[in-house]
Formats: C-alpha cells, structure tokens, sequence
C-alpha cells in the first residue's frame, strides 16, 4: 500500500486512520511495517472466545471457568486473581478489553482452547487457541499478521507481529459485531469473582482515557516494552452532506507512541476536517483505497 502523507507531524512508529463504513485510508504511515501490537492482540482473542460462544450456544453471562496457576504469571491482573477463582467469560472479556487483564485472557483462552482440542490431538488449549487466532486472521484478510499468544505480552522466543494496517482491518471486522462492541465500549464496571464459594466485587476501570470524549466509543489499549505504547479508537460524529447531517464512523490505529491519547486526537480531527471538506461528496464513488476485505 502507499505511504499516504499527514499534514501534521506525528511520533508514532506506525499509525493508519480508516472510514470504518468504506474502508478508505484517510492517513498513514509506516502501515505495512511489521511491529509487535502489545495487548491490542486481545482483539483477536475476543473473538475468538465471542466465535465459540455463538458455536456451542453457551452464555458468557453464566458460563464460569478456573484460574490455572498458569495464568498467574505476571502481567496485569486488575481482578486480582489467585489459582483457583472462579470468573464468568463475560467478565474476564471486560476485564481483557476494558482493563488490558493478561490473567483472565489467559484463564479464557485455556478454557476455551481445551474445548477445542480434537480427540488424540497432543497440543495444549492455549496452543489450540492461538492456532485458531491466527486462521481467523488469514480468514479476514490480514496479510503480516502472526499471534503466539492471546495476551500480547513480550515472549522469549517467537515474536508475534503485525502491522497498523493489519490492526485496523481486525478492528474493522471487530467493530461490525454488536456482540464485540459491548466489550470495548465501557469506561467503568462492577463485575464479580468466585473464591471459595465467595462471591467478590471488583470496579473496572477502562485503560482507555479517551473514551466518552470527542465522539470517541472504543476500543483497545496496548503497552509492552517491545511493542511501545498502542492504541486502537473508534469514533462516531455526524457530518453534513447536502445539507443533512449523516453518521460517520472512523478508526485510528496508533503504534509505539510516545503519547498516544495525543496523537489519536491529532488524527481523528484530521479525518474530521479531510471528511467534512468533501461535503456533498461524501460517500461517493469507489475510495482509492481500502482496508475491508475485497468480497465484502
């Protein structure tokens, strides 16, 4: 894809702004180049945990599953989990999308990953959980997109990677579910944790300062010493066209930042002013280029 240059200087390693309803790149830079993505890798897993809760008819509300001591291995841990807790997988999905929670995606990723696996296979749940992570990101059309993990933390090892361009398609194909939203979409919440037959509130808080700002509904946080500081927004504002005020919705993708809340709202009143500049033209036509994949 080409560079599309900003009229403003930007810090961010990469970042890309996209028409969430054409896909259109409105600003760019450095969208192809390959980069680690931190927590925002919890998009994917999401929905993959969303997938198969539709798939076996289970409700996220209700269904609950074990820590494994596995998952308590540093990292943030908001709901302050030990081995053993009880969580519903609606509030581990809170917990991983408004507060970046590793714990909980990892205790979700296992239990779902387990339920997986085929007979006689010899992978364990996580395994089976990343592999079905990355055929969903060959089946959406992300082209240097590779997870090793449904967190997103640094690994020794084998590094997952992917690239702003990337991010922006997964959450193109995020923000179309109802089901995804919801998740992404709240700044504070009241959730609870099962201990030894306990039953324990915890406040939420969403990583994501910007949130209820600016139009701004969504999404996800991302910071790993690899990857920098990211960020993916969504924002909703309505524009006039011929004289009629019409809904548009953009995404901004931020990646190593040196202040990324900043530089999100550099690019949306960017894209604001590019939109609104348009007019009457909005919506008309093919854009030149296009981040949804090519059959939809």
């Amino acid at each position: 894809m080409n560079f599309v240059p900003p009229s403003h200087s930007e810090d961010a390693a990469a970042f890309v702004l996209v028409d969430h309803g054409t896909g259109e790149v409105l600003l760019s830079k450095n969208g192809d180049a390959p980069r680690q993505i931190a927590s925002l890798t919890k998009i994917a897993s999401t929905l993959v945990i969303l997938e198969w809760m539709k798939k076996t008819d289970r409700d996220p509300a209700t269904l609950r599953v074990r820590v494994p001591k596995e998952a308590i291995r540093g990292g943030a841990n908001p709901l302050g989990l030990m081995a053993g807790d009880e969580i519903t997988i609606e509030t581990g999905l809170f917990a991983a999308m408004m507060a970046s929670d590793n714990t909980s995606m990892h205790t979700l990723a296992e239990a779902v990953g387990d339920q997986m696996i085929a007979g006689g296979e010899s992978v364990s749940g996580i395994q089976r959980f990343v592999d079905r992570m990355n055929q969903l990101s060959e089946s959406i059309g992300l082209k240097h997109t590779r997870f090793v993990n449904p967190h997103g933390l640094d690994e020794t090892g084998e590094k997952g990677v992917s690239c702003a361009f990337d991010v922006a398609r997964l959450a193109l194909y995020a923000e179309d579910l109802p089901d995804f939203r919801r998740y992404a979409a709240e700044r504070e919440r009241k959730v609870s944790i099962f201990r030894g037959g306990r039953e324990l509130s915890v406040d939420l808080k969403s990583t994501n300062e910007l949130l209820g700002s600016r139009g701004i509904d969504g999404t996800k946080t991302g910071t790993t010493r690899l990857a920098g500081a990211c960020l993916v927004v969504t924002a909703t504002r309505d524009l006039l066209e011929d004289g009629r005020p019409v809904p548009h919705r953009l995404v901004a993708v931020i990646l190593d930042s040196p202040d990324r809340f900043r530089e999100a709202v550099l690019l949306l009143d960017k894209g604001w002013n590019l939109l609104a500049a348009r007019s009457g033209e909005a919506g008309k036509g093919n854009p030149k280029e296009s981040l949804r994949k090519e059959t939809e």
